[in-house]
């Protein structure tokens, strides 16, 4: 067990709960139970996002890496079946698919802030890198992210990931909280750990907008996001990665995936 908030048996039982959530939710889209275009996206961004979660779950239950990877890679199909399902809006309800495809300056969707498609983004490609997935599997994930030359965090990960040509934006979508983190590529050597050190201690607090923020005291279960997976700052693993930044120089926290940092 990596997480220490919820006992194994709570996490066997969620992780049961996704596999089933996953196949039920697939079969009746794949069986036309859906019937308006607007509502088989929504499903689509339901199985993508649970996809991610039961990746997140997994790591927290402790499985290995390895194990891990599976579900890492497993994630791609479902993004890309939610990317079909918006290519086939019809023209006037193609603006339907911003709320879930553009991470940035876009309204809520199906009740979820839009700061949460852009954490789980973050997510993603964090664990892809900590999987080791091989490099073409991240360049699909990075081209149907896409956001190119938009945020300068996603940009500079991007690009650190292996998008050498991207533009990088001047700009952050969420500066109040990935401002610090963002610093981290611009800093000095010296400097860069401490401002990992900041930017997790402000982290979750600042995260209040995240469908997950304290979904650790939730227990009656009313929507798929309200389940705990573990509280994770993936990102800044995947940050510390790409600066070659040691563990060592980090200050211990319960949030900190501490095994997915290389050096």
């Amino acid at each position: 067990m990596r997480d220490t908030r919820k006992d194994s048996d709570y996490f066997e039982t969620l992780l049961i709960d996704f596999e089933v959530a996953l196949n039920e939710t697939q079969a009746a889209l794949d069986n036309g139970n859906f019937t308006s275009p607007s509502e088989r996206v929504d499903i689509c961004q339901r199985l993508y996002q649970l996809a991610i979660m039961r990746a997140v779950s997994h790591y927290s239950y402790g499985a290995h890496l390895g194990d891990v990877r599976r579900y890492v890679l497993e994630i791609l199909p479902y993004r890309k079946q939610l990317k079909d399902y918006c290519d086939k809006l019809p023209a006037p309800h193609q603006f339907y698919r911003n709320a879930f495809e553009k991470l940035g300056g876009q309204s809520d969707a199906v009740g979820s802030a839009n700061i949460n498609r852009y954490i789980y983004t973050l997510w993603w490609l964090s664990l892809l890198q900590a999987c080791e997935a091989d490099q073409a599997h991240i360049d699909d994930a990075l081209a149907i992210i896409g956001e190119q030359g938009k945020d300068t965090l996603l940009d500079n990960i991007a690009i650190a990931l292996g998008d050498t040509d991207r533009a990088v934006s001047p700009l952050l979508y969420y500066p109040e909280v990935y401002k610090t983190l963002n610093d981290t590529f611009t800093a000095e050597p010296e400097q860069q750990s401490a401002l990992l050190n900041q930017f997790i201690e402000q982290w979750y607090a600042q995260l209040e907008d995240a469908d997950w923020h304290e979904n650790h005291e939730c227990d009656c279960e009313f929507e798929y996001t309200d389940y705990y997976i573990g509280y994770w700052c993936f990102e800044l693993s995947l940050v510390a990665n790409i600066l070659n930044i040691n563990k060592d120089k980090l200050t211990p926290h319960t949030m900190l995936p501490i095994d997915l940092i290389k050096q």
